[in-house]
């Protein structure tokens, strides 16, 4: 027993000086004979650049856990020197080889949903974006800047206009990326209500910002606006089962497996469960679904509903009809 303990005990010596060794070659071995660009894609930490940096995968972990880099990886394309040790390597990738890249924001998206693109691309930390354009500081700050639209709101959310904005991911600030956008919602968005009342501006892009969640047709925006504003008109609910998530502070994916979860949710933005409009505009909306919703149609009805299968919509007078084609088209 005792020659086998032994022999146990003169194996595992062995295994460790043999990582040991093995550990401490690789880091003092060349491990890039040319140079070579590589491009790190969003969501790859350290611990994943095996390939790219053409070393083992369990030694790579090993080094990042006792020399964790004090800067964070972010995406762009890197040059790694000649004839480097990975140490080198891993420090060669602080500083891409470009500042520059496109942030696309979509129609539709909320700030959780910005705030949530940008933490993925590695620009903030998650909720960021959020507090910024939260911050009444912030905010009073930014009146200095577009006195014309900016007054006591308590949030950001219905002047970040969306679209696709070019920024330096090395020097990014989310007060550069704001600014960027308020300057886009003047441009595009301002000049068609800057004659208008508060509760005209208020009406109108909160309407619009159901609208870009509701219809995705264009020929069928301008009809869906003029349903839901009739029902706003003549005191009904407006009824939209995109309105139930916003208090819940949800991106766009997590609100379409939670729009069943709080439909009853009795607060200031579910118009399944009060009269009127929400609190504040839930989405921000494109000139597109704006200009649709300011140009909205006069039609005779009240109901509409998609094809769960081919995304068609359909229109009714009654609620009858609306009741019996449930059946039709919710398959």
């Amino acid at each position: 027993m005792k020659k086998i303990l032994s022999l146990i005990v003169l194996i595992a010596i062995i295994y460790t000086w043999y990582s040991y060794t093995k550990y401490q070659n690789f880091k003092s071995e060349v491990i890039n004979e040319t140079k070579r660009i590589i491009t790190i894609k969003s969501g790859e930490s350290f611990n994943t650049l095996n390939e790219e940096l053409r070393v083992d995968a369990k030694l790579l972990k090993t080094y990042i856990k006792f020399n964790t880099p004090e800067f964070e990886l972010g995406q762009g394309q890197y040059e790694i020197p000649q004839e480097v040790t990975i140490e080198q390597a891993i420090a060669a990738l602080e500083f891409p080889l470009t500042d520059e890249m496109d942030l696309t924001f979509l129609e539709g998206w909320n700030i959780f949903d910005y705030d949530e693109y940008l933490t993925k691309k590695w620009l903030i930390k998650a909720w960021e974006f959020i507090k910024y354009v939260e911050n009444p500081e912030k905010i009073t700050a930014l009146q200095e800047f577009f006195p014309g639209f900016l007054s006591d709101y308590i949030s950001l959310e219905w002047f970040l206009y969306p679209d696709t904005y070019t920024i330096d991911s090395w020097a990014f600030g989310i007060n550069i990326l704001v600014i960027k956008m308020l300057e886009n919602y003047e441009n595009k968005i301002w000049p068609l209500v800057v004659d208008a009342d508060f509760k005209t501006i208020y009406e109108l892009t909160t309407l619009a910002s159901i609208v870009e969640k509701e219809e995705r047709n264009p020929a069928e925006k301008s009809t869906v606006a003029g349903i839901l504003k009739k029902r706003l008109d003549e005191g009904w609910m407006i009824g939209a089962d995109i309105t139930v998530c916003y208090p819940h502070r949800l991106t766009s994916e997590q609100c379409k497996l939670s729009v069943t979860k709080y439909l009853y949710d009795k607060n200031d933005y579910n118009t399944r469960q009060k009269v009127g409009l929400p609190k504040w505009p839930i989405w921000n909306p494109s000139l597109q679904t704006f200009t649709a919703s300011l140009n909205h149609k006069v039609t005779p009805y009240y109901y509409y509903l998609h094809d769960t299968q081919t995304g068609q919509i359909y229109y009714w007078v009654s609620n009858a009809d609306h009741v019996r084609n449930k059946q039709l088209y919710l398959r």
